[in-house]
Formats: structure tokens, sequence, C-alpha cells
């Protein structure tokens, strides 16, 4: 059974330009993200990673926690969900898009699987009291793998994901999840 090594959490975490970047102080690289794929995260050929938020310059909650092994996967409260392999060269790895008081993980250099959940996606910039964005990232030691999509219901994750992702014959803004609702509802 997997443990828990450390989590970072927070509640107010300020981005800009729709992603929550996952960065190298020492590099600060972030290079072309492509979020085709799963709508959700997106790794670098130089290590660095981001997560794509609807909220486009605001703040958003984010927890990172780091495993000493496959955490147990829980989806329930979760609009979307992928899994990513990344290559981490640096000792720490930051959080956000301010420098300067940026909350960090120690993460030593190795080879590591993301899974990046995300919530609250379909709401856009939130407004006073309503809850913001929320995030949760697991990161573990592991071999690269292929990526995987876990969950994907956020119309805002379809709009992402690349056409070449929705079943022919289906609107593009569907998500696989309706798509699979209704075929299962036809008895498909």
């Amino acid at each position: 059974m997997s443990s828990l090594i450390h989590r970072v959490n927070e509640p107010q975490l300020f981005i800009d330009a729709n992603t929550l970047d996952l960065l190298d102080p020492e590099t600060m690289e972030t290079g072309v993200l492509d979020h085709t794929d799963n709508g959700l995260v997106a790794v670098t050929d130089q290590g660095a990673a981001a997560i794509v938020t609807a909220t486009e310059s605001g703040h958003i909650h984010v927890t990172v926690e780091l495993w000493d092994g496959t955490p147990p996967l829980h989806l329930d409260d979760w609009q979307d969900a992928a899994e990513i392999s990344i290559s981490w060269t640096g000792q720490r790895m930051e959080l956000g898009c301010d420098p300067d008081d940026a909350p960090h993980l120690d993460l030593p250099p190795g080879s590591y699987r993301l899974l990046a959940h995300g919530r609250g996606r379909d709401s856009g910039d939130v407004e006073g009291g309503d809850p913001p964005e929320t995030y949760l990232l697991q990161l573990w030691p592991a071999p690269a793998q292929k990526p995987v999509v876990h969950k994907a219901t956020s119309h805002y994750g379809a709009s992402i994901r690349s056409p070449d992702t929705t079943p022919k014959g289906w609107p593009a803004w569907m998500t696989p999840d309706e798509i699979a609702a209704i075929r299962a509802a036809r008895g498909q």
C-alpha cells in the first residue's frame, strides 16, 4: 500500500494565462504545451508541466501530493482526471506564476507519474463567494508510461481535447462520458 510523503495545499493560488505551471525554479522553462490529448494536463520535453484552467487569470485551489507509490484512485468528486509521465531534473517543483511567492514541493530528480484531477472547470472565472476551480495533483516515482484519461466530463475539457478524440457522428463539444451515457441509454 502506498503512503503519502508530502502535501502542499494552496487554497488561493494565483494563476495567469489559463495555466497552472509546474516549474523547476532553476530553469523556469515551460516550452510548448499541447493539452489536446486529455484537455487537462501536458508536459514538455524540458520536463515542465502545466494544467490548463478555465480561469484565465485569478485564484484557484490546488493541492499537490508526493507519494511513494501509486496512490488510491478516487474519481467521484472530480470532473476530469488524467495521468501522464514526467521526467523531473530539478530539486523542487514550484506552482503558479509568481516566482517570488510560489508554493513548492521538494521533488528529487527522477521519472514520475502525475495524476491531475480537476473540478469547477465549467464555471469559468468565479465571482465573490463561489468556490474556485479546484485541482489535486498527485506524483509518485514510476517509469515512463502512456498517458491515461481516467475521467473526462467537463465541457471545458471537451472544448480543448482534439476533435479526433470524439467518436464519429457525435458533436465535438460532448464529453466521452456524455456519449457513453447516451449509448448506454440506447442499449448500444
